[in-house]
């Protein structure tokens, strides 16, 4: 989303967020934007910053029809990915403690299966999880969300809009031979947008990350159950 500072009433620093108050005609409510989990001092010299460089009006304006509904990522789709990078960096140190056991108990060959296990369980894993996440979307916001159409841009190819509850005209990019199609936000947030497929589309992409899932659980268990074997000196290791 892009804010110029026509649109901004104030900005204010609030510990960890930022709170961006539009500007708003007499009697009217003003909106407010808020950007989570940042600096708090970085946080109170951007208010400070755009408070002082706001233009001088001399009568109230809607700072909501200067604003565009352009989102640059999914915030929620972030916040997954770095928590799959966490848990991939805890699954490798997993896989390098149980090779650190398996060699100072004396049993150095079981690592011929640990180490291509673990590593094979690990990445489908990683891939099944990350794979999960655009059908859990879409069920959650199908669910939970407003469901409304979303018109075509002319002279934009894959680009559509749809409107807010606030009347912010916001943007979903979609390649589809059709005028319109279904698109649903969450009501709270209404950046979070996914584009409707049909149902046989949402499980397969269900069915693969499902299968993603188990194969890596498979391949975790192998590495786990080829440390035990180890250990207790069965199977050969």
């Amino acid at each position: 989303m892009h804010i110029p500072l026509m649109a901004v009433g104030r900005v204010r620093a609030e510990g960890r967020a930022v709170a961006v108050e539009l500007a708003a005609l007499t009697g009217a409510t003003p909106a407010v934007y808020r950007l989570e989990e940042v600096d708090g001092a970085a946080a109170a010299a951007f208010a400070d910053a755009v408070n002082g460089a706001l233009p001088e009006r001399s009568e109230p304006v809607d700072g909501i029809t200067y604003i565009s509904g352009n989102r640059l990522a999914d915030l929620h789709a972030v916040r997954l990915f770095r928590r799959l990078k966490r848990g991939a960096l805890h699954g490798l140190l997993v896989i390098v403690a149980l090779c650190v056991l398996v060699c100072v108990t004396g049993h150095p060959v079981a690592l011929i299966a640990i180490i291509p296990g673990g590593l094979f369980g690990l990445l489908f894993l990683i891939l099944g999880a990350g794979g999960a996440y655009p059908p859990y979307e879409e069920w959650y916001l199908r669910k939970r969300g407003v469901t409304v159409a979303a018109d075509r841009v002319s002279g934009e190819p894959g680009t559509y809009v749809y409107v807010d509850p606030m009347g912010l005209h916001r943007t979903v990019r979609k390649f589809a031979p059709a005028w319109t199609i279904d698109v649903a936000y969450d009501p709270r947030d209404p950046g979070r947008v996914v584009v409707l497929r049909t149902r046989a589309m949402w499980w397969l992409d269900v069915t693969l990350a499902s299968t993603g899932l188990l194969i890596g659980l498979l391949g975790a268990a192998g590495a786990v159950t080829a440390t035990v074997m180890a250990l207790l000196g069965v199977g050969g290791f």
